[in-house]
């Protein structure tokens, strides 16, 4: 299947801005995606959330025409506009009718090039963020995750959600979110995606004459690239919940950025060991063997610096150590002993088979290219991706599970009732109780 993606063009425009296209004609609809290769990595101490906020902000209102107008402009065209800021990029992207073309490009250049920052719409956004981070307060999921991260980085870059939290909230303002757009927002740090029924030399002329004379903000931060130089001590870490009856449990340790050359071969043995749903390791063990959960997942946070790796589960509370040494059993099983054949070919078998069913649409299409640009992957990634699953051996494989997965280095953070997890964690080893703040 992938013999048939379209090809890929690529130029750069007048200001050293990035355009990177694709012709789609199966659909008469476009994704335009403006790209900033900075994100909520670059947010300043305390101040959590700046490049998330900042991206919603944009969508707001722009110096010719206030939220109402673009909006209304917008939803006439049958158009859906989206802005979100995450680990190592902002976004803002804007799809609609190919006919419609010309002026969804025009309309995406006014968003990024003159916003507004309409004082009055701040303190809306800053209580609508605060509603949605205290609604996190009652999912333990989230706030275990969330938990996970700060214990894990610390003040790193990785170390806060995208999205802030409720102290950041508190702090942030509106020269906060101009001053990561001024900073971040510049024309050599920025790409323009476009995937969609219009033609390689219409979207390079208007992609021209709407952003070619840009001069944007900067300089921008520099590419965070380097795992930190401290994180978090190994060991266990138990946050008590006593009015919670399960435990959120999260494993991990520092995992390796999206340029390794080990990514296809951890791709594999993640999916083998926990990311493969009822077919991966940690789920038939402690699901079909023990019942001790309803689901499990393993993850590798592929970004530009290194990135967590990261087992998340849930239990009642009594059963927690259990299922802390049964992961840790499972992860140094596959570490020591590598995977079977038959596990190999299965997991193969999916990503190459699932890897199609992402480039069927414009938008599918246009977030594998954004990929591509943010992380440098090569023109010929699409067409190679499942070659290079195919080419995985079970050696491999097993090189790629023996390096990379580190379970004597195991950052456990039990978020439970300590009344009831504690004791059998102890049995395990020390246990720093941490604060709930």
């Amino acid at each position: 299947m992938t013999n048939y993606i379209p090809d890929i063009y690529q130029s750069s425009l007048p200001n050293a801005m990035t355009l990177v296209g694709m012709e789609y004609d199966r659909v008469p609809w476009v994704s335009l995606t403006f790209l900033a290769r900075r994100g909520a990595e670059t947010d300043p101490p305390g101040k959590a959330g700046a490049a998330d906020w900042a991206a919603e902000f944009l969508t707001l209102g722009t110096a010719r025409r206030n939220q109402l107008e673009l909006a209304t402009d917008i939803e006439s065209r049958g158009a859906a506009l989206k802005a979100r800021g995450g680990f190592d990029a902002v976004m803002v992207s804007l799809e609609g009718l190919a006919e419609d073309f010309p002026q969804l490009m025009a309309t995406l250049a006014e968003i990024v090039q003159t916003p507004a920052f309409p004082e009055d719409e701040f303190p809306l956004l800053k209580e609508r963020r605060r509603a949605d981070l205290v609604h996190l307060l009652d999912e333990p999921r989230e706030m275990a995750n969330i938990r996970f991260l700060k214990l894990f980085f610390g003040d790193s870059p990785y170390g806060h959600p995208a999205q802030g939290d409720l102290q950041s909230a508190a702090a942030l303002e509106l020269n906060d979110l101009q001053e990561f757009y001024r900073r971040e927002f510049a024309p050599q740090t920025a790409s323009l995606v476009v995937v969609g029924m219009v033609e390689a030399a219409q979207v390079e002329d208007e992609a021209a004459r709407n952003f070619g004379a840009w001069a944007g903000g900067g300089p921008p931060s520099l590419p965070y690239v380097s795992a930190p130089d401290k994180l978090c001590t190994p060991g266990i870490y138990l946050w008590d919940r006593p009015e919670l009856t399960q435990s959120e449990i999260r494993l991990g340790h520092l995992g390796v950025p999206r340029s390794h050359p080990d990514f296809f071969a951890l791709k594999l043995v993640n999916y083998i060991l926990g990311g493969g749903g009822f077919s991966s390791r940690l789920m038939t063990r402690i699901r079909s063997d023990l019942g001790l959960t309803y689901g499990i997942r393993s993850q590798f946070h592929f970004r530009r610096a290194p990135g967590p790796f990261v087992v998340s589960t849930f239990t009642p509370a009594a059963h927690t150590a259990q299922v802390v040494k049964e992961i840790t059993e499972v992860m140094t099983e596959v570490s020591r002993a590598g995977v079977a054949p038959q596990e190999l070919a299965e997991a193969q078998s999916y990503h190459v088979g699932h890897f199609p069913l992402g480039l069927e649409t414009p938008q599918g299409l246009a977030r594998q290219l954004l990929a591509m640009d943010l992380y440098e992957l090569g023109r010929g990634y699409l067409k190679k991706y499942c070659d290079e699953i195919r080419t995985i051996t079970q050696e491999t494989a097993a090189r790629a599970a023996q390096v990379h997965l580190r379970p004597q280095s195991l950052v456990i953070l039990v978020m439970g009732p300590a009344s009831q997890c504690a004791a059998g964690l102890r049995e395990l080893g020390p246990v720093t109780v941490i604060e709930e703040s």
